[in-house]
């Protein structure tokens, strides 16, 4: 699906303009550690060396790029670049021998016949045997057109039940020198295809997302009848003969939802766990995933809600060939658009079999975000594919100011536990939209040093900016400030999600927050004294369930934590709480944050 504010668009048409993407937390109830001894992968986790020196997440133009493709790994190191379909029907491809960066001329794989409806691309597969799988969705309509009026007031030519998105599976033969007919997996409305996998028993399981005939004022039976649902449900399809037949599995993953007229639980993505099972992250309006698990990939345990934060957006999932799973995926909340935006894209990584995640770090960001948001169709940085390249590095498809592109994570990266904000190359690193008064201005006591300037010129719009860095459950955070006489208020704010500058109860959600009142009183009684530079220091614990403050060594301030810290801190915020305008405001010089004391086992 598009989004939640526009369940009634077509899954695959808008999202391809906007085709972007990643950090990730969660303590899930995974395998006990003795049930992890079959262990198929080429390194256990304490093999896995660590570079200092990985580099941060860059990005590659894509030449002549198409508006969606999907992507695959070749056994012979070749990466593999599906296109879409063309108006003729064609399916095509090009390769490259250089993780993206480089690219053949596009070849033609086979034609798609002629159908009533139109073709979509939607994911690919890479068999045991080397063969390619590529699933389509057919889109057409089965009654008469009629003009219809979605939620966002865009007038569509019909009702969404009157819409069809089959799903067909096409596969290679002969070393991919041969292509079958396509032949159909599922028939009827099916959301966004983000996931499919091959079992090591040689199933494969293809999740679904379809719609329903659920409403408010048919929610069906049962506990149904109490509650409602959301209009679509998760499904799963799976074939044991290379695709050749498919089978439906019995099972129909379902939830309350929040409010009326919500999807449900939708575009499910699916992996292998180490002792066999199958792990399925499902996305919700919740402001979380659910999940569920099966030991075949036919049976599925009921769902359940994840300790992984998120907008209603979904996740995407790869394993390293080490073992190491990688997620993606949009840790937001609290914005009207897909419930919590998704307007910067995560990223973390497990050892452990999704136990646990380190790294939360922002990999990619709307690149239109200081714009006000359009008014129709999907934005913002989501539905990526990952794929690992020969290297271990993972890629999957972005926008850079605009254009198409690939975006490269070296997977080493999210083991950084530090991160310096100086301002010498202006906010790039911050999130300060919809906001007035936050910009980078020269430093007037250190000649050629920027300084991040928070004040409120205007008493209508806020003031204040965002920052990742690594997250962790125990850290330190050093921050040199200065409060300018007529300063009137501020808030620091230490989080574990990303939530808009402009976001109204940041402070009702935030793991701990610093109020810093007028003329900088704080509560506990101390005083930070206007026109001079202070050193504050935030160590948290959010085990222990505290931050200590400590200004230029000396202690001012506990912190208490104002809810469960479902992973650890990864995010500051700095927001002027001044309630009439305040044209001092205060400077920061610059910001460092360490979580290596999460790591040190």
């Amino acid at each position: 699906m598009n989004s939640a504010q526009d369940p009634g668009a077509p899954p695959d048409t808008s999202r391809r303009t906007f085709f972007k993407h990643a950090g990730i937390a969660a303590i899930l109830p995974l395998a006990k550690p003795s049930q992890l001894a079959n262990v198929y992968f080429a390194a256990k986790p304490s093999q896995i060396s660590r570079s200092k020196f990985a580099r941060a997440p860059w990005t590659t133009a894509l030449p002549k790029y198409p508006d969606y493709a999907a992507y695959a790994q070749l056994p012979d190191g070749r990466l593999m670049q599906i296109f879409d379909v063309r108006a003729d029907g064609e399916t095509a491809a090009r390769y490259s021998t250089d993780e993206g960066n480089s690219w053949s001329e596009a070849e033609t794989l086979f034609k798609l016949p002629k159908k009533k409806g139109q073709w979509s691309l939607s994911n690919v597969l890479l068999d045991h045997e080397g063969e390619m799988h590529i699933f389509y969705q057919l889109y057409y309509t089965v009654a008469e057109s009629k003009e219809v009026l979605d939620i966002t007031g865009n007038v569509r030519p019909n009702s969404i039940y009157d819409m069809r998105y089959d799903v067909w599976h096409v596969r290679s033969t002969d070393g991919k020198k041969h292509w079958k007919s396509p032949n159909p997996v599922w028939q009827g409305y099916s959301g966004s295809m983000l996931s499919v996998i091959q079992l090591r028993s040689g199933r494969i399981v293809l999740p679904l997302s379809v719609l329903t005939r659920r409403a408010w004022s048919n929610p069906g039976t049962g506990l149904d009848a109490f509650t409602f649902m959301g209009r679509f449900s998760s499904k799963v399809v799976y074939s044991d003969d290379g695709g050749e037949t498919w089978h439906l599995s019995p099972v129909e993953l379902k939830s309350s939802m929040p409010y009326i007229g919500a999807d449900g639980m939708i575009e499910p993505v699916v992996i292998e766990l180490r002792d066999g099972r199958v792990w399925m992250v499902i996305r919700t309006p919740n402001g979380r995933f659910y999940d569920s698990f099966s030991e075949d990939g036919a049976e599925w345990s009921h769902s359940q809600p994840t300790r992984i934060l998120s907008s209603d957006s979904p996740a995407a999932l790869v394993r390293l060939k080490d073992g190491r799973i990688l997620i993606l995926w949009n840790n937001c909340l609290r914005y009207p658009y897909a419930q919590g935006g998704r307007h910067v894209l995560h990223a973390a990584i497990s050892e452990d079999e999704a136990r646990s995640w380190r790294g939360y770090r922002e990999v990619d960001r709307d690149p239109r975000v200081n714009e006000p948001h359009p008014t129709d169709g999907d934005y913002g940085v989501a539905y990526t594919q990952p794929e690992v390249t020969k290297d271990q590095k993972i890629i999957f498809t972005t926008q850079s100011d605009g254009k198409p592109a690939l975006l490269h994570l070296d997977p080493e990266w999210l083991y950084e536990t530090e991160r310096r904000a100086d301002f010498s190359s202006g906010l790039r690193d911050w999130s300060y939209f919809g906001t007035k008064g936050v910009e980078a201005v020269p430093n007037p006591e250190t000649r050629g040093v920027q300084a991040l300037q928070i004040r409120k010129p205007e008493l209508e719009w806020p003031a204040a900016a965002v920052w990742n860095f690594p997250m962790g459950r125990r850290g330190r955070l050093l921050l040199r400030i200065l409060l300018n006489p007529g300063f009137e208020g501020m808030r620091l704010g230490l989080t574990d999600h990303f939530s808009v500058p402009f976001d109204p109860e940041d402070q009702v959600y935030n793991l701990y927050n610093l109020e810093i009142g007028s003329k900088g009183k704080l509560v506990g009684g101390e005083k930070l004294e206007p026109a001079r530079w202070h050193n504050l220091e935030f160590d948290w614990d959010c085990i222990a369930g505290q931050c200590r403050v400590m200004e230029d060594g000396r202690p001012i301030e506990t912190l208490r934590l104002t809810r469960e810290a479902t992973a650890g801190v990864c995010y500051l915020r700095l927001v002027s709480t001044a309630e009439k305008t305040d044209m001092a405001g205060s400077l920061v010089e610059s910001v460092d944050a360490d979580v290596s004391q999460s790591w040190q086992a």
